[in-house]
């Protein structure tokens, strides 16, 4: 029933896949709560949002101090960093839908001089979603060339580019099929907009306030 619907929940829920994915700092918080401050059924719950929220990003911090120092995330984007240096626009977490990636990527490549870039690969926010769930990470891709052959050669640069990097991929090599990355741990590490502050620091500021306000 639509009254059983708790917004509060899914607002949470929402925000810590967000969190968890990596790609959702402090000032992307704020821009998501403002947006929710608009939303009639968003604006009463935006105050215990942003304290979960921010209660989530303090343990995640504390998580990835715990990670190893290159995480399958960073294999990822060295992978996608190879891909880019054959000519394969590679773009993480680009846009929600899988349409919404083949329009950020043609987009991207239409800025480009003619020949810049043969093909592109992706995967997007759901994908990460899932990746985070413990499921295989899907990536998409598509030619610039027409063809099937032009589309498989990139399917294949992919898959040589993920191996390369350590991982598995599958891939039944048809060109209209997303290939999958089992087994990826989704550790990526937040670009945190404001650093914790070290404990000296903080000390002395907190000693600062009490001495001249």
């Amino acid at each position: 029933m639509e009254d059983d619907f708790d917004d509060l929940a899914y607002h949470r829920d929402a925000v810590s896949a967000l969190i968890a994915g990596g790609f959702f700092n402090e000032d992307d918080l704020e821009t998501s709560l403002a947006d929710m401050a608009f939303d009639p059924a968003g604006a009463p719950h935006v105050q215990a949002v942003r304290a979960h929220a921010r209660a989530a990003m303090e343990a995640k911090r504390a998580a990835e101090a715990q990670w190893p120092a290159v995480t399958d995330w960073d294999r990822l984007a060295a992978a996608f960093d190879a891909l880019i240096a054959e000519g394969i626009l590679a773009l993480h977490n680009a846009g929600v839908t899988t349409s919404d990636a083949h329009s950020d990527a043609w987009d991207l490549i239409g800025r480009d001089p003619p020949g810049t870039w043969r093909g592109f690969a992706f995967y997007h926010a759901q994908d990460v979603e899932r990746a985070v769930a413990g499921d295989a990470l899907l990536i998409g891709f598509d030619a610039v060339d027409e063809g099937a052959e032009a589309k498989r050669a990139i399917g294949a640069a992919i898959v040589a580019a993920l191996k390369a990097k350590g991982f598995a991929p599958n891939w039944n090599g048809d060109p209209e099929t997303r290939l999958d990355v089992p087994g990826i741990v989704w550790h990526k590490r937040t670009d945190w907009v404001r650093p914790v502050p070290a404990p000296q620091a903080a000390a002395g500021n907190s000693l600062w306030r009490r001495l001249f306000g």
